[in-house]
């Protein structure tokens, strides 16, 4: 017979809640036992490193634009390992103009910065209205384009406010994260 970790956790929970020095010597004997007799598995502990990192709740738009500045934020401790490098900050993605890239309910991972580079998805607020879409800068103008087709290309013009909130880096369906928080 094997003993698992659960059996060793109750072992331990049962001799050290009523612990005298009795009972904790005659557990110490026991579990050196079950060491030399190879009857328990050892087991080994993984560090999973966490970060804390907010997640904007107003959902940034895939779709005709969502007002994010100064909303209401969530802090998350969350697992490194589903964050991009560098990543300042998560938003929510509302709608579908970013598909099949991004997808309506996941979460974008953001380096915040004041510029994004021709070319690259930002996070952006135009007039107000928050967006998640590529930058395009060329001789016709300034355009926030979506990924998706059936969607047209939003001029902008001088007369706009256009403010960059920052650069994606990644992406995260909103199930995963909730398994990765604490």
């Amino acid at each position: 017979m094997v003993i698992n970790h659960q059996k060793m956790k109750l072992f331990f929970a049962f001799f050290f809640m009523n612990s005298t020095e009795e009972h904790t010597a005659k557990a110490m004997d026991y579990i050196n036992l079950l060491h030399a007799s190879g009857m328990y598995e050892k087991q080994t502990a993984k560090i999973i490193p966490f970060r804390s990192i907010d997640i904007f709740e107003n959902a940034v738009s895939a779709g005709t634009g969502n007002f994010l500045v100064d909303g209401p934020k969530e802090t998350v401790r969350i697992d490194e390992s589903i964050l991009p490098e560098d990543t300042t900050f998560g938003v929510r993605i509302s709608g579908d103009s970013m598909e099949p890239e991004f997808h309506d309910g996941q979460i974008a991972w953001v380096l915040q910065q004041e510029s994004v580079a021709n070319g690259e998805i930002g996070i952006f607020a135009l007039n107000g209205e928050a967006y998640i879409k590529k930058l395009q800068n060329d001789k016709d103008g300034i355009f926030l384009i979506s990924l998706n087709e059936k969607y047209a290309p939003i001029k902008v013009s001088e007369n706009d406010r256009l403010d960059i909130f920052g650069k994606v880096l990644g992406k995260s369906d909103a199930s995963a994260i909730t398994g990765h928080c604490r």
